[in-house]
């Protein structure tokens, strides 16, 4: 017989049936837990932990989850790569994440935009000489005006928005990841 699941939520901890997956669709992400981080920042997801991308290397990525064996689920901040403008600052101190293809719009219903999913993989080293590695990030962000001007809120600036990320790696073997 399976253990229960137990998920690394604060102090208590939470204990989860066995079975249990997190897998949320991709409208999921931007209309239950992504709307709610930007309208809330206070707000919290028992699955989904906090991580400053330019902090943290992909291969740190699944001792910080709350939990997932070969996704982990994260909000992180925006971080802009130049005060003045709109590219996104996506390196670390040992590579960089780059954006593979194009966007994908993510719609509630029948073609109500909500959001955009980017898919990123992670380069070891720096640009233009990185070594690619199996490290996949897909960032989702609020899009549409009904579903941005409904959830912003004065403790949310524009500027500051909660990107919801899920990592996963192509390769596993035992639960450890490896960069090729």
């Amino acid at each position: 017989m399976e253990e229960a699941i137990m998920l690394n939520s604060g102090e208590e901890g939470m204990y989860l049936p066995p079975g249990f997956r997190f897998y949320p669709t991709d409208e999921e992400v931007i209309t239950y837990y992504l709307c709610e981080k930007v309208a809330d920042p206070d707000f919290m997801a028992d699955a989904i932990g906090e991580v400053d991308l330019n902090k943290c290397e992909p291969w740190d990525l699944p001792g910080k989850a709350k939990m997932g064996e070969k996704e982990w689920y994260f909000f992180c901040q925006k971080d802009r790569k130049y005060p003045t403008g709109f590219r996104t600052n996506r390196a670390t101190a040992s590579g960089y994440w780059k954006a593979t293809g194009k966007d994908k719009e993510i719609h509630k219903g029948k073609g109500n935009l909500v959001g955009m999913k980017k898919t990123l993989v992670f380069y070891k080293g720096r640009a233009p000489n990185g070594e690619k590695t199996n490290w996949v990030m897909h960032e989702f962000r609020l899009e549409g005006s009904s579903i941005t001007l409904k959830h912003h809120s004065q403790k949310s600036p524009q500027k500051k928005i909660g990107l919801f990320v899920r990592y996963s790696t192509k390769a596993l073997d035992s639960g450890t990841a490896h960069i090729t």
